[in-house]
């Protein structure tokens, strides 16, 4: 395993862990009934961007 790959997988594990996990957790819950609705949406947004960056960078490693 090269070192760009070690250093792509600890990428990849960063994002599911500071991005994805809590904002699932955010909905699970329940917290999305205590708070205002455009938090709800950018909690929403963070999920989606975390997701979009998973299947981008693993787009890209099927290319190579």
């Amino acid at each position: 395993m090269s070192y760009s790959m070690k250093n792509r997988n600890l990428f990849l594990l960063l994002v599911i862990v500071v991005l994805v996990v809590p904002g699932i957790h955010f909905f699970i819950a329940g917290k999305n009934a205590e708070t205002s609705s455009l938090r709800n949406v950018l909690v929403g947004v963070q999920v989606l961007v975390g997701f979009a960056l998973l299947f981008l960078f693993r787009k890209a490693e099927e290319k190579k």
